[in-house]
Formats: structure tokens, sequence, C-alpha cells
């Protein structure tokens, strides 16, 4: 199309263009025609003179109209210029500016007008900072005319000046006038102009001209690079504004809402978080409330009926409910295990007592009522070095139990067992109590009602988990006569003071002395002094001639020992457990037997407890009066089996029905034969074998519900020690803290160098959890585990029956437990020194002249100290200082009170070990020296007959350092 109008153009003007003249006339002045006139109107206006040719170069965006324009210089190269309204986005844009002479500056076209006006000063060459092009015609080099290019109109907009537009060489290429085909660049047709060939560059070029003509929004237009890092860096600016602001936002509501229960124990319903501080507002305690309730609950309030007073109630709808509140710590001078003091109920005090030493410790309850049966309630808090401290407490083990951090437990109900994994089940000890303490100063006290579960670093490590649960065995099902089965509670507290030593000090038990009788107390005491000779099955197992075989067995202990402290027998003194009368055919004259030995200056002590052999003398007559526990219901028409004896298999005996003591029939049933065979037998105490959980029937029930199975054993503990003229002196199995001269028994533990380690830590267990007056076992251990090839345990039997054939322990294991049994609060013989050489005869008699003379007014201090203020007798090292971070993690030294500490040699093939003294001034009794505490000392040398200790000196005086 354009170059159809150019060959108009040129035909019409052609003769006007090219007219030589001698004398150029002045061509009239003329004036700009209007912005928007076509190439037509321009042609006739005289502007566009001559034929005009579009030129392109290499598919560039400079578009250019060549016309011959009059009146230039001969000989001057016809270049190709533009003339016309400079669009670049550099020059002015003056809204009145008009083309007011014909002939114009050659310069150069940008198709992308821009609005900036300022104008580009020329320099090299360039225009307005652009480079000049221009195209020469070598093949007419007479023609002095110039040609000049006028640019098209841009169609204005509204009053505003339209921005000029310079348009440089181009390369487009078109066919030449004539139709024929011009050659390559350069190549020009007869009429002087370059035909080159159209190309598809040509053709987006030519797209691109016509689009940088639409107008751009100045949003759109290119910017500086230095504006746009200033954009970028305002908007990162305001962006880390916000979420500054949000940060901040979002943790002042957390800690809102933290702060809207309590003020040292901080609780978000949300995420159920919980933190406990101190009265110094130090973090002591970290866990996770309600840890099988979904992040997507939402706790809502309580509903006014369901709301108590002082307390905050959250609910989860359709699966749980919690109750929080601020309790008052207990008096002084109470016990901690007091329902009525520590317990969950609505009749608490929630007033601080102003007392000065109660300002040091804050106890919080909580407590949880489950709405949903398939729920299962559990709070789980944080045991580690850096979260949660050490923690202690809760019962017997294997081993690893002191502290608990090391040590796996899975989530099992916190009953009674036999302290060994059974059938490849992890088991409790015989001893347990609901009551941990931490190494930061927090405290955990479960209630009795709780049907508790607890977990170990299982199956999360560095937790310890708390949950309760109605399992049907250790914790009975409750039953309503309105609501039928009620659902689980899990209410426990949690009590807070300086450290670790300060909230021991004030939840021990400080009721223990209470209506205790002076010869109650003369009897501890003495057992303190006196041993404790359990005699072994196999001794009395010699037919008609066992009561003779006792005789020689007493004259044997005097032989080594003087005559004093309990002969000991266990239940196989009856042909079948249960029957409460001697068996007649070992020992027909039991009586007499019992009296040369009581002259002789030995007590008799008997073994006795609620199992009865169905072949026993009183299972018939315990059965006619239903003194036994029964079966459990069973839906069965027809067929009542409230009746019917639950049994069970007991040590040896595989037929066993236990005493209902529930029943204040069976209660009455039983005291009175014990009574008669006290009596008869002339006995001065009684040993209770109390069993476990472990050891029930499987389908049982109680005539009235017990919280749980070990409750039970307090009742019967009870009903023993009303019987009068006759002391109780030990418990095999104990959840209550027994009065004296009652001392609770530690599980059976294997005669080992593993099971003599284990006795340490469990001795510190029991006595933190509120059992300071312990018997620590035989000497030597009480049973043996045979080995097969692969030492693996082949027969492993923990009764005192001679199914297993007793040996004796090695030597240097029975030395070794001997020396540390000398500084536990009771020593118990099982084997005898006599039963080895002379080195081990002297070693007893030297340790037990030395217990007598030495030891003991520190034991009896201990004691005093244990009956008034419940603090322990064997003490872990952290009770002399608790801020000692290696006193925390010690397990294989124990203190006396706190004047002395013992450190045993508990491995094989050793005379020496590492000792770590507490801050102090300590003499050393082996060396006979003394030193500072707060150290080490590496490589200690004790030799067999040598156990290391050391005593407390006060602080002033001369230190003489160990050499």
């Amino acid at each position: 199309m354009i170059a159809q109008k150019t060959q108009r153009l040129v035909s019409q003007g052609a003769a006007h263009i090219h007219a030589p003249s001698a004398t150029a006339p002045t061509p009239p002045k003329q004036t700009a025609p209007p912005i928007n006139s076509s190439f037509e109107d321009l042609a006739d206006a005289g502007i566009a003179d001559a034929s005009p040719q579009v030129i392109q170069k290499n598919g560039g965006r400079r578009v250019g109209i060549q016309t011959h324009v009059p009146g230039r210089h001969p000989g001057g190269s016809p270049g190709v210029t533009i003339s016309g309204f400079q669009t670049n986005s550099d020059t002015d844009d003056d809204p009145g500016s008009e083309l007011s002479e014909p002939e114009f500056t050659a310069t150069r076209v940008n198709l992308n007008p821009s609005p900036t006006n300022r104008p580009k000063s020329k320099r090299n060459g360039k225009s307005g900072g652009r480079r000049v092009r221009t195209t020469h015609d070598d093949d007419d080099d007479d023609d002095d005319d110039e040609l000049q290019l006028r640019p098209l109109a841009l169609r204005r907009k509204g009053s505003v000046a339209p921005t000029p537009i310079r348009i440089i060489n181009s390369n487009y290429n078109q066919s030449n006038l004539s139709g024929e085909k011009s050659g390559e660049d350069g190549d020009y047709g007869e009429k002087g102009q370059a035909s080159p060939t159209p190309s598809a560059t040509s053709i987006s070029s030519l797209l691109r001209e016509k689009l940088g003509q639409v107008p751009i929004p100045g949003m759109f237009r290119n910017k500086k690079p230095k504006e746009y890092k200033l954009q970028a860096f305002v908007a990162v600016l305001f962006l880390c504004i916000i979420l500054l602001v949000g940060s901040i936002y979002i943790i002042h509501k957390e800690k809102e809402l933290q702060k809207s229960y309590f003020d040292r124990i901080r609780f978000n319903g949300k995420d159920r978080r919980i933190r406990v501080t101190n009265i110094q507002d130090r973090i002591v305690l970290t866990g996770v409330l309600g840890v099988n309730l979904n992040p997507r609950d939402k706790p809502w309030p309580c509903l006014s009926e369901n709301q108590r007073e002082n307390e905050t109630c959250l609910e989860w709808m359709g699966k749980a409910r919690l109750y929080l509140k601020t309790k008052a710590p207990p008096p002084k001078g109470l016990s901690p295990g007091s329902v009525s003091t520590l317990g969950f109920s609505n009749d608490d005090s929630n007033n601080i007592n102003g007392d000065a030493n109660n300002n040091k410790i804050l106890c919080y309850g909580i407590y949880w009522e489950s709405l949903n049966a398939q729920f299962p309630l559990q709070d789980c808090y944080d045991m580690g070095e850096h979260r949660g401290g050490y923690f202690y407490g809760g019962g017997e083990m294997e081993k690893d139990q002191w502290p608990l951090n090391k040590t796996i437990v899975p989530y099992l109900p916190f009953v009674t067992g036999t302290k060994e994994e059974k059938n490849g089940e992890f088991q409790w000890g015989r001893s347990l109590r609901r009551y941990y303490v931490n190494s930061e100063g927090a405290a955990i006290k479960v209630t009795d009602t709780t049907p508790l579960f607890v977990s170990i670093n299982h199956p999360e490590p560095k937790k310890i988990c708390f949950g309760a649960a109605h399992d049907g065995f250790g914790f009975p099902e409750e039953i309503d006569e309105v609501y039928g089965v009620k659902l689980p509670l899990l209410n426990y507290t949690i009590c807070t003071a300086e450290n670790v030593l300060e909230i021991s000090k004030r939840l021990a038990d400080k009721d223990i002395w209470e209506r205790l009788k002076h010869e109650d107390a003369q009897l501890t005491y003495s057992m303190a002094i006196s041993p404790i000779w359990k005699i072994r099955p196999e001794v009395l197992d010699h037919g008609n001639q066992s009561d003779v075989a006792l005789l020689n067995h007493t004259n044997k202990i005097a032989g080594i020992h003087s005559s004093e402290g309990f002969i000991l027998l266990d239940e196989t003194w009856q042909k079948r457990i249960g029957d409460l009368e001697a068996d007649t055919e070992r020992f027909p004259n039991l009586a007499e037997t019992f009296n040369i030995t009581k002259r002789r200056g030995f007590r008799i002590a008997l073994t006795t407890g609620p199992f009865f052999s169905t072949q026993s003398l009183n299972y018939v007559e315990g059965l006619e009066k239903g003194v036994w526990i029964t079966e459990k219901p069973r839906e069965r028409s027809g067929h009542p089996t409230h009746h019917v004896p639950a049994l069970t298999q007991y040590t040896k005996w595989n037929s066993v029905a236990v005493l209902d003591v529930t029943k204040k029939e069976s209660r009455s049933w039983f005291y009175d034969k014990v009574k008669g065979l006290a009596e008869k037998y002339g006995i001065d105490a009684l040993y209770a074998d109390m069993g476990t959980t472990s050891d029930l029937p499987e389908y049982y029930q109680y005539s009235k519900r017990v919280p749980s199975a070990d409750h039970a054993k307090d009742i019967l503990l009870q009903t023993l020690r009303s019987i009068p003229h006759l002391s109780t002196i030990g418990v095999s199995s104990a959840v209550k803290i027994p009065k004296p001269p009652t001392f609770v028994g530690l599980s059976p533990t294997e005669s080992s160098w593993q099971g003599l380690q284990s006795v340490i830590p469990n001795i510190l267990t029991l006595g933190l959890a509120g059992f300071p007056f312990l018997i620590p076992g035989s000497i030597g251990g009480d049973y043996f585990v045979q080995k097969d090839n692969n030492n693996n345990n082949a027969t492993n039997d923990t009764t005192t029956t001679s199914a297993v054939l007793q040996v004796l322990p090695e030597k240097e294991l029975y030395i070794r437990w001997l020396q540390l049994s000398h500084f536990l609060p009771v020593v118990q013989y099982s084997f005898l020194p006599n039963d080895y050489d002379e080195e081990v005869i002297n070693i007893a008699t030297e340790l037990q002249k030395n217990r007598k003379s030495n030891i003991y007014p520190f034991l009896k201090k201990a004691m005093d100290d244990a009956l008034t203020t419940g603090m322990p007798i064997i003490r872990p090292l952290w009770m002399i200082d608790p801020s000692d971070s290696n006193c925390l993690k010690i397990s294989d030294e124990f203190a006396i009170g706190e004047d002395i500490i013992v450190a045993p040699i508990l491995r094989s093939n050793s005379t020496e070990r590492d000792i770590y003294l507490p801050r102090g001034i300590w003499k050393d009794e082996v060396e006979r020296s003394s030193t500072k505490g707060e150290r080490w000392l590496h490589n200690y040398k004790a030799k067999l007959n040598q156990i290391p200790y050391f005593i407390k000196l006060p602080d002033t005086g001369p230190i003489l350092s160990r050499k």
C-alpha cells in the first residue's frame, strides 16, 4: 500500500522535484500541517515532494521514507534523513510546537514515546543521546538534492501536544516501482532505490513498530534501576514490619492466654502445653496435658453446672473435662500422702497458708474426667538434663532405676509385681509409691483413687507419662447403680520448691512417729543392731530331724556372732501354705524347739500371708465361712459364680485361694487363726508375705471395691498389727508406709554382681518414695539363676524352695555384699559367714563390731530423723548438696543421714573405683586422712577386706589433703 502511494506521488510531482534551476528560488514559507495529516496531505502540501522509499535494516525497528528535498548543495550525499518531531523519551514535549520550516534536523525515531521532558545533549555524532543514521546513494553522485523524510502524524490525544517521532534508516525491503525485484542490500535499481528481499524479520519489525505506537500507561514504562532498588527495599522493609508486629501480637496473645490460668503454672488451652515455675520464677517442669487429644480439638469453658468454685474448667466436647486449681501445700508436720491435703476434692483449701515455710512451696491440682470410655486420659512431662531434669521415685525395678532417665518402662498399670520380666513383659517391684520428684525441684503425687498407668521413655524418649484406665485386673471397674460403669479419673498434684532437697523435705511423711509405742520404737532401734537370720528351706528339709537341724543352725550362728536377732522362718515351716500349723512330720515338737532357741537369746518370727492352699487345713473351713475372694460374675444363665472362690498359683503351690480382706468376717477369722498360732508356739513376731497383684487370680473380685488390688495389703497389715503382744517386723510388699517397727523388704534379689548393683538404687528409690525403714534382702542374694550354654536364664526360681539346687554365692561377691549390708538399716543373713573360710568369718566379725561401735550412732540419728521428718535413712548424695550436678546422677554411693558417705566396691575382680565427695570436709576411714569435698577421687584403692566410707567433719580446723 505504501509502495502504491509512493508511485502515485512520484508520477505526479517528478518534474517539479527534479526541475533544474540556475538560481534556486526561495521556497515559500510553509506552515506545518496538522499533526494528524496523512501522507497524501503531506505530499499535497509540498512537504513530501519525492517518491518515498521505505528502508529496513537488519530487522530493526527504524522505519523511514525517502524523499528528495530541493535546495541542498550539489554534490552532497543524498542521505536519507527524517525530519520531524522527536519522540524520544528524553526530548521535550512541547504541546504548542509546530513545523515551521520545510527542512528539519535529522533525528532518530523512537517508536516508544515517553513523557519524560528532559532533553539530552548531542554527543559523538549522536542526537539527543541517540545515533544519527544516514544512507548514501552511490549511483547518483550528480544529484544534489537531499532525501528528507517526513514522519507520519500521530493522533493527538485531547489537548495534549503530540510527541514528535524521529525515524532513521529502515531496511524494510519492498519491490521496486516497476514491479521488478531489486538485488541485495546496497543494490539499487535504476531510480537509485534499494530493493532488498522481504523476510520474516521485516514483518516482525513492522509489527513491533505498530505495537510501539500503542499508548502505554506510565506505571509500566521503564524506570531507572535505582528507583527499582528503592522500591524493593521499601517493600521488604514494609513486609518485615508486618511480620514483626504480627509475631509480637501472637506472642502477646499466647502469654496472655497462659497467664489467664495461673501465676506460677502456665497452661495454654490450645496446645495444652504446661510450664510450671517455682517461687523464683524458674521453670522446673514442662509437659503436655491430654496428649491423646487431637490438635484440632478446641477447648471450651465448662457449662455452669460443671463449674467449681475457684477452679478453672475446660472441656473437650465428648472426650474429657479438665479442672485446674491452686492448692495449699501440706502444713508442717502433716503427711503429703493424706488425701485431704494433696488429694483433689471439692473441699480442699484454696488459699496458701501464710506460714513463711508455705511461701517457699507452691502446689497445683490437676483433675481429669473422662467423658468417653474410648478416650484414654494421659499427661506427659519432659525429662532430661536440659528440660525437666532427672526424675526419681516410683518403685522397685530390676535395673537402671536411678535416675529414671536411664530406664525404659512401657505404658503399663502401676501395680506390684515380681520386679522382673514375666512372659517378656515388664513388671514393677513389690513396693511402689505414687510419688515422683525431679532434680529441678518439682514433685508429682498421684492420688490413690486414680487407676494409674505409667510409662518412662516409651514410646517417646525423654518423657514420663501418667494415665488413667480401668484394666479390669489391677484396677477393677467401678459400677454405679444409676449410671453404670464409672469412667476413670486422673487426679494428681504438682508441687514446686527451690530445689529437689527442699521439695523432698516438705513432702516427706512427717507423721510416722504418731501413736508409736515405746516398745515399738525400741524394737525398731534393736533391728538396726541385731541381724535377721533367715533360714533357708534346705536347712530345715531333714525329715523328722528338722527341729534338730534348726537347733544346730542356731548353734552355728552363735559360734560366729552373739546370740541375738530374729530367727526368721519362711512359709515352709508349714506342710502346706495356709495350714497355720507346724508340719508335725518334720517338727514333732516345734514349740519346744522355739523355746530352746529363745533361751539362747534369739527371737522367733514366722512368715504368714493371705494365701491358702486348697489342700490346707483351713481351706474348707474358709470356704464354708466365705472368706475367699470370688470369681467375677459371668453371663451364664443359671450358673451364678459370686460364691465360687477364685484360685491362683503362688510359689510352688498350684491351687491357692486368697483371703478377702475387704470383708470384716474374713479379717476376724484370720485374726483368730494367727493369734492362736502365736499363743501355741510362743512366737515373737510375724513377717507378712503379701504377694503382689500379679499373684492374684485372673478373674477375681473383692466383696467390696478397692481402688486397686494393692490397697488390700494395707488392710491385711492393719489386721496383723492389731494382734496383741505380737509384732510385725516386716512386710514383703507395700504401697503405703507402714508404721515402725514394720520394715519393708526389698524384692528378692538375684545372687549375682548385677543383683548386688541393684541394691543401692532400689533402696534410694524406696527411701525417697517414703519407705525409710527397709530390709535390703539377704547377704549374697535371695535366689540363683541357672544359665544355659548361651548364658540365658534357664531357670529363675524366686521362691525359697529347693526346686533349684542352692549353692553358695562366690566368695568375693559374698564379701562385697557383706560390706554393703553393714551400712544399711538392717542386716539380713541367709548364707552364714562360716559357710566359707576363716577370712570371710574375720571380715564379718570386724564389720559387725564396727557397725555397733561406729556406724550405729549415725544410723540411730538418721532413724530418729526419719521418724520426725520422714526423710530417708539411706539418702542420695544430692540430699547433701542439691546444686551439685555430679550428685544428681550417682547411683553407686549413698549417705547415712548427712554424716557418712559409703562407696562400696560392686564389681567383680576389682580393688579400686572412682569416688565423688560432695561439699564439706570428709574423713577417710580407710586411709585415716581428711579431704575436701566437691571433687573426684579417681582409682581409689580398696582391698577385699576394705570398704571405702567417709565421715563428715566440721568445716573448721586443719585439712590434710589425701595423698
